[in-house]
């Protein structure tokens, strides 16, 4: 792969993201006007430590992404550090958002290539720690089930009643994407279904473009799932994300003294809720999960409720993490400016 030119977001691009972002986030605030005065009763109820706790906990999630990208990383560069594992963190949740979703990994490869890992195999473990992130989701959701399964069954109705056949669809898909890193007849099957593609010239540089990712992807899985304990120690960060993530709703929903419903039981709905919203469209990560959120808890919590818990939810593990990741980015691209690449393992 070529030399990467400049992966930060042109200014004209940024503006336009973020009006877009601003014009969803009105549609949202819309949606909540008829029970705007039971959320600002709720959020005013929260004390101080309360909000700060709850925005900690927020601020953990791309700070424990930034170990995950650490850990893996090293793998090809033992010279990586932990803040340059959090720069990686941060560029991906900041592109993530001013690309609409587009930029996460572009930014993160930009930044690896500058610390001293080539393009390819920094897109192939970047696209590792996706497959490390949903395939935890997966096992999360799956053992929540098996635990908790009969209280689910015993408690939901309506629209609920379909989340079995969202679990097994997104399951499915997360599956194969497994396969895609680590199955080599998966790996020629896709190279098979690449032949198929028109033979134009410009598909066919697609095609050849797709099938050396494949190729690196496939050499990069091999090189990571060989070392058991950095993969034991990947999961196990992946896993407290999570659970620090799960753990937010329960705290709002208790913080304001809303509902009865107990700690592992607000992990199981939460758990699903990110399962369901994997399975709908979003922009930027904007609106699948307020959906899957409204669905999910709306069982359990009157609609003033669910709306209050899902405003602070949001501002803790959504808008107050962009604006620190505007901040890690920048701070990162001086980084970037300061350091001398280290060597290649």
């Amino acid at each position: 792969m070529s030399h990467p030119t400049s992966a930060t977001p042109s200014r004209k691009k940024t503006v336009i993201s973020l009006l877009v972002l601003a014009a969803l986030t009105g549609i949202i605030v819309f949606m909540f006007k008829d029970h705007w005065a039971e959320i600002t009763a709720a959020l005013s109820q929260l004390s101080a430590w309360q909000v700060l706790v709850v925005l900690a906990i927020g601020i953990s999630y791309p700070l424990l992404e930034g170990c995950v990208a650490w850990v893996i990383v090293r793998s090809r560069i033992p010279g990586f550090t932990l803040r340059q594992g959090i720069d990686t963190a941060w560029s991906g949740t900041f592109g993530n958002v001013v690309t609409l979703g587009a930029g996460a990994v572009p930014l993160q490869t930009y930044y690896l290539y500058h610390c001293g890992l080539p393009l390819g195999p920094g897109v192939g473990l970047m696209t590792l720690e996706y497959v490390f992130h949903k395939s935890t989701v997966l096992l999360y959701a799956t053992v929540m089930l098996l635990l908790q399964h009969r209280w689910l069954a015993a408690n939901t109705s309506g629209v609920m009643n379909y989340l079995p056949a969202a679990y097994f669809v997104v399951a499915a898909v997360i599956v194969v994407l497994v396969l895609v890193c680590v199955s080599p007849l998966i790996q020629n099957l896709a190279r098979w279904l690449m032949g198929f593609l028109p033979k134009t010239e410009k598909w066919q540089q697609r095609r050849a473009d797709w099938q050396e990712q494949l190729d690196i992807l496939g050499e990069e899985s091999r090189r990571l799932l060989a070392d058991k304990p950095r993969c034991a120690r990947i999961f196990a960060l992946q896993a407290v994300k999570l659970f620090g993530l799960f753990c937010l709703p329960y705290l709002c929903i208790r913080f304001m003294g809303l509902s009865p419903l107990g700690f592992w039981q607000v992990q199981l709905l939460t758990s699903l809720m990110l399962f369901l919203s994997n399975a709908l469209p979003n922009v930027a990560g904007m609106g699948s999960i307020e959906t899957a959120f409204l669905l999910v808890f709306g069982c359990f919590l009157e609609r003033g409720e669910v709306m209050s818990v899902l405003m602070l939810y949001r501002i803790a593990s959504y808008y107050v993490v962009f604006a620190a990741s505007a901040v890690g980015f920048f701070i990162a691209q001086r980084h970037l400016a300061e350091m001398k690449p280290p060597k290649e393992a």
